[in-house]
């Protein structure tokens, strides 16, 4: 990565070991810190273990506009909580990242494959998904797999009604509003507990009150109520993933996911991998 004149920003994504890898080569001006923010953002809606992005081959027309690592870092911290983690090897693309705040929000590595082990060495995290048919039922059976997967991982937590009733709420509003069959993704990590219900309209939700024909009734205004964050984010697929994220209490003990009693649910573990010391610049 280099700082310079130039024209056009190129951005290649893949997947690695269950992260995306963003590879970014061009110039990022002003016109292209827009489109570098959205992708990323786009790229986390999937809610991978990170976020990498290879910076090796930009150019920047001033170092200002690095900010967009510290900016998206920032915003998924909320949701999916998920790191940014930037790959550079040249000691010139290092000294560009050593300024503030890219520094304080973003680690860096020397290769994809030690950011990929980095980020498997993060927080221990549970995820379980389901993709829901369209059938009578559909909202209780979301209500009977969050209530379920809650008391597996946090027995007795007073969360469950709450991640119940957003949940709810999330798939019956792609029911009424969509032709989708909606996808639940339930996630713990640290001490916060996601509710992400995806589908393929590109039309985002927003607050509004519940009725006038809603079959859930309470409209998202009860999501916003019950929730510390949520939002409404544009997925790769092109259709998009509502979201809210639940605080846990801190002294809750949280129960090894174990797959094989919740195999109806299609619940999965992200496995743990040996963890690599990131350089962090500063």
């Amino acid at each position: 990565m280099r700082t310079g004149d130039g024209e056009g920003l190129h951005v290649r994504v893949g997947e690695s070991a269950g992260c995306n890898v963003l590879r970014v080569a061009g110039t990022l001006g002003v016109g292209g810190y827009p489109r570098l923010r959205d992708l990323m953002l786009k790229c986390s809606a999937d809610q991978p273990s990170a976020v990498i992005v290879v910076v090796e081959e930009l150019r920047v027309t001033t170092a200002s506009l690095l900010n967009v690592f510290a900016q998206v870092a920032m915003r998924l911290s909320h949701w999916p909580g998920v790191p940014v983690l930037l790959v550079a090897q040249s000691s010139a693309a290092r000294r560009i990242l050593e300024r503030p705040p890219v520094a304080r929000f973003v680690l860096v590595y020397p290769s994809v494959e030690q950011a990929v082990r980095g980020a498997a060495a993060g927080p221990r995290q549970c995820h379980a998904k389901i993709t829901l048919l369209r059938l009578p039922g559909t909202a209780r059976r979301a209500r009977d797999h969050v209530r379920l997967v809650c008391e597996h991982w946090m027995p007795g937590n007073g969360i469950v009604g709450d991640a119940v009733l957003v949940a709810n709420e999330l798939v019956e509003n792609v029911l009424t509003h969509t032709l989708s069959e909606p996808s639940l993704r339930l996630e713990l990590r640290r001490k916060r507990f996601s509710v992400a219900v995806s589908d393929l309209s590109p039309v985002q939700a927003r607050i509004r009150e519940g009725g006038g024909g809603h079959r859930g009734g309470l409209g998202s205004l009860l999501v916003a109520q019950l929730a510390t964050a949520w939002g409404s984010n544009p997925a790769m697929s092109g259709g998009k993933v509502v979201w809210a994220v639940l605080d846990r209490p801190a002294d809750d003990h949280v129960r090894a996911l174990q797959p094989h009693r919740l195999t109806f649910a299609g619940i999965k573990r992200r496995p743990r991998r040996g963890g690599c010391p990131a350089t962090r610049f500063r």
